[in-house]
């Protein structure tokens, strides 16, 4: 069993804790022992307790005191969630899988990935590092998602869109098939993306 920390004491890290206790539920052993949350907000002092599980302290403190766990990255923001992958460079970032998920044997995600409850990721996807796919999301056949994507719950991803580094899918979005989306995109809740999108653009 692998100790393993999460960064983010909030709503995406509760989901990451469900996931993990879940996971460890269907194993014939336990593969995570859970030691706590990580967090850099003030709010938190260390000691506290959230939901059942300890704050270790600042994300440095974390990293300090435990350098051998494993860390599960739980911000949805992409640019906090590459930050963070940047100042904990030695440690393990598996990814987390839900067991409901559906995946593929032919397609590819990469560490620090998330893929939540009845999402399904296709034959031939290809999922960057640290990418986040909501619940209930699809990622459709030879769609290539670059790292620190996050596809809102819902979301569906059309066959073999290419989809830029740090675009945000908000909840309900859903793609034309074969359509390139530049980095940093934001698409709003809901909203359909029919053609090519230049990088940077809020939808």
């Amino acid at each position: 069993m692998r100790d393993l920390f999460i960064v983010g004491a909030g709503g995406f890290g509760r989901e990451a804790i469900w996931t993990v206790e879940r996971i460890n539920s269907l194993s014939q052993q336990p593969l995570w022992n859970i030691i706590g949350y990580a967090d850099d907000d003030p709010k938190w002092k260390k000691g506290d307790n959230f939901e059942g599980y300890p704050i270790l302290g600042t994300v440095d403190e974390a990293s300090r005191d435990y350098p051998g766990a494993s860390v599960f990255v739980a911000i949805g923001n992409n640019a906090k969630r590459a930050d963070m992958y940047a100042r904990l460079r030695g440690h393990d970032f598996p990814a987390l899988i839900d067991p409901k998920a559906q995946i593929s044997p032919t397609a590819d995600f990469r560490h620090g990935t998330f893929i939540g409850a009845g999402a399904v990721v296709q034959v031939g996807s290809e999922l960057g590092k640290f990418t986040v796919i909501g619940s209930n999301a699809v990622i459709s056949h030879d769609a290539v998602l670059d790292d620190f994507v996050n596809v809102g719950a819902g979301t569906v991803i059309a066959s073999g869109v290419k989809v830029g580094k740090s675009v945000s899918f908000f909840a309900n979005c859903a793609t034309m098939p074969w359509i390139t989306i530049g980095a940093g995109v934001t698409v709003s809740c809901g909203t359909g993306v029919k053609a090519d999108v230049p990088a940077g653009a809020e939808l």
